[in-house]
């Protein structure tokens, strides 16, 4: 199963988040035993430091962006061409422009299923949305 991993995955993994985080967990453990076929984007990556530095330390978002370069993940550039077709997708959806980013670079690669528990994605058209609870 080809998937894209969504930010918030990686997050609450890292966090090990009350409510989702063994999920979380578990995903990331199956791409690392190469149960799934995990694709994200070099945006997502960008989020996750982001926020585990502001909310954490910089120490804590170095060790967490560290171990997600080494998983067995593809991670996909953003290109001009991923904003353009964002731009589309922003002008006609719910979803906040990073998502649209992220549906695009799925589009690109013919990805039609995502690992989130972020809603916005529900109302796109083609998406398929795994929550990480139903994983």
């Amino acid at each position: 199963m080809r998937v894209f991993i969504d930010s918030n995955i990686f997050i609450y993994a890292a966090q090990a988040h009350p409510e989702f985080g063994e999920a979380c967990k578990k995903i990331l453990k199956d791409i690392e035993l190469r149960k799934i076929e995990a694709v994200t984007s070099v945006l997502n990556i960008a989020e996750v430091a982001e926020f585990i530095d502001r909310n954490e330390n910089r120490k804590a978002a170095i060790n967490v962006i560290e171990l997600l370069l080494a998983l067995p993940m593809d991670i996909e550039d953003v290109v001009k061409e991923h904003e353009v077709d964002a731009l589309s997708i922003f002008s006609s959806t719910k979803a906040n422009y990073f998502d649209t980013v992220f549906v695009a670079v799925m589009k690109e690669k013919f990805i039609d299923t995502i690992i989130t528990n972020d809603s916005h994605f529900e109302g796109i058209k083609g998406i398929k949305v795994l929550k990480p609870l139903d994983y």
